[in-house]
């Protein structure tokens, strides 16, 4: 018979564990940080390219969901069912940015996407930065 103890697992399983919420909880606040600069740059360029401001100020919060170890933020408008009688403010949104025979595209998405990406990219290696940083404490 061959005995085997083995210790010091359970302190290195504890600084796992708190590693990984340390690791949820940072990336948490960078989804949200992000979905918040998406948030903004939207706005900003549906301003730009002249939309109604009564239609921007409609325009929900972010929102942010974990499903299993993944964040999603969604920002934006929620189309919702199609009705040409009473239409969304998803879709309305979406006929004035990519355009109708009778509208001219304003691009608003593509514009808050290209002011926005460099910002949420320095704000998601910031947040690795600083999981590394506390990986080798």
């Amino acid at each position: 018979m061959i005995k085997l103890k083995l210790s010091g697992f359970d302190e290195l399983l504890k600084q796992i564990e708190d590693a990984g919420q340390s690791i949820d909880s940072a990336c948490e606040s960078c989804m949200n940080q992000s979905a918040n600069i998406m948030y903004n740059e939207l706005k900003t360029q549906m301003r730009n390219t002249h939309v109604k401001g009564s239609l921007i100020n409609r325009m929900p919060q972010p929102e942010l969901e974990k499903e299993g170890n993944a964040f999603i933020a969604r920002v934006g408008y929620e189309k919702g069912d199609f009705d040409p009688k009473n239409l969304s403010d998803g879709y309305k949104a979406v006929f004035i940015n990519f355009g109708t025979p009778k509208i001219t595209p304003r691009q608003f998405v593509k514009l808050a996407k290209k002011k926005a990406a460099p910002q949420i990219k320095k704000a998601q290696k910031e947040t690795l930065e600083k999981i590394l940083e506390r990986a080798k404490k």
